[in-house]
């Protein structure tokens, strides 16, 4: 008879919940799964509403990882690094995770499979000193350990590089405080070219050093200054366009990095035959959860094929589904306006058909709600709108 420690051991899987959120849908597929979760603090307060969750203490979570071969670890969002980095300090994953988590790290890594690219990295201090003159424009200033955009800024002539200054100097502090400094760092920042073309954000796994592709959305922007994360979109033609192109360009890619075993959340630009990437996150896929509209159109967890190692059937799961498309939208906290509430039939007003509707209630993140859609044929006018949607029209 297999002991209940025996059988934790065989699933080879393990999941660590962390600040700032996790949806409904993860915590009951967790139950029903009985996959190992970490017992943390924030882990406890979801076992108060989900009883079923497989809670598993720090020592025997450790134990059980060193146990088994080849384990696959998931953690919710980037509040769960610097734990995980610290308690598996010289394990393989964790050279994975640093070298993604570092952006200029990173770039380093890379700077041999694309020209003509600049990066540079500043410390905080000497950017209020810094010659922008000498740098080709446009650009991007970012941290070199970043989340949610916090502290992005496109830069495309010197007033925008001191507003920029300006508002790191006056603001970025703030909010980078409300992060550990493995999700939000300021006392780094990177220069960048900005990177043209339409961007992408591709939720992959590695088997045996082979990317499997899970999410394909495409990132829609209302501008070139717009940096924030309020629409992404899948459907059919994108799958169709890119599946294969994308998979190719990873495998190249993982050429350098050497991923294995490891979820991760790759953001690019593609224009043309050119694809550059922007970051890989490491040891999830899309953040806040929103890898989850996956569930609406499949029918299962993305998480599944990750601890299963399958590969998705595109060709089954988008037949009859062929002129839908399936999109997410992040619905942000206006600007100078404290405390707002969100009308939510005003917001149902701007989708033509909402598939769920998460309110977010947490004072950390800069985040109202997340809505997952869904739109038949002609697409367009909705998509843009939501793009450049005045928030504050929202409010109550």
């Amino acid at each position: 008879m297999i002991t209940y420690f025996n059988k934790l051991i065989t699933q080879k899987k393990m999941v660590v919940l962390e600040e700032p959120y996790v949806s409904e849908t993860l915590l009951n597929y967790l139950e029903k799964t009985q996959m190992p979760v970490l017992k943390n603090d924030f882990s406890v307060k979801q076992f108060s509403s989900h009883e079923k969750l497989n809670l598993i203490e720090g020592k025997e979570f450790l134990y059980q990882y060193h146990s088994m071969s080849s384990p696959l670890l998931y953690t919710v969002s980037e509040y769960a690094l610097d734990g995980v980095c610290n308690a598996l300090k010289g394990e393989n994953i964790i050279k994975q995770v640093t070298l993604l988590k570092d952006k200029y790290e990173f770039r380093k890594a890379c700077e041999g499979i694309y020209n003509d690219f600049l990066f540079k990295e500043i410390n905080y201090l000497d950017l209020f000193t810094f010659d922008i003159s000498k740098i080709h424009l446009p650009v991007v200033l970012k941290p070199s350990v970043g989340f949610l955009s916090a502290g992005v800024y496109t830069i495309e002539s010197f007033e925008d590089w001191k507003n920029a200054i300006n508002d790191i100097e006056n603001n970025f502090k703030s909010i980078s405080d409300l992060f550990p400094d493995t999700v939000v760092g300021d006392n780094r920042f990177i220069i960048e070219s900005y990177i043209k073309g339409t961007e992408y954000a591709i939720d992959v796994y590695f088997r045996d050093k082979e990317p499997v592709i899970i999410n394909i959305f495409e990132h829609r922007f209302s501008s070139t200054k717009d940096v924030s994360d309020r629409l992404y979109l899948t459907n059919k033609a994108l799958f169709d366009k890119y599946l294969e192109v994308f998979t190719d360009y990873i495998r190249g890619l993982n050429s350098v990095l050497n991923l294995n075993n490891i979820a991760v959340h790759i953001e690019m630009r593609a224009d043309g035959k050119t694809i550059i990437p922007i970051e890989i996150n490491p040891l999830r896929f899309t953040g806040m959860c929103l890898n989850e509209l996956f569930c609406k159109f499949v029918g299962e967890h993305p998480l599944t094929y990750f601890f299963t190692r399958k590969t998705p059937d595109y060709n089954a799961i988008w037949k009859g589904r062929e002129n839908k498309t399936y999109y997410f939208s992040i619905i942000e906290k206006p600007e100078g306006v404290k405390d707002p509430i969100l009308d939510i039939d005003k917001l149902k007003m701007q989708f033509s058909n909402i598939l769920e509707l998460r309110l977010i209630n947490n004072p950390k993140l800069n985040i109202l709600a997340h809505v997952f859609a869904e739109i038949d044929g002609n697409t367009e006018r909705e998509l843009h709108n939501i793009t450049i949607l005045d928030i504050k029209t929202l409010l109550k």
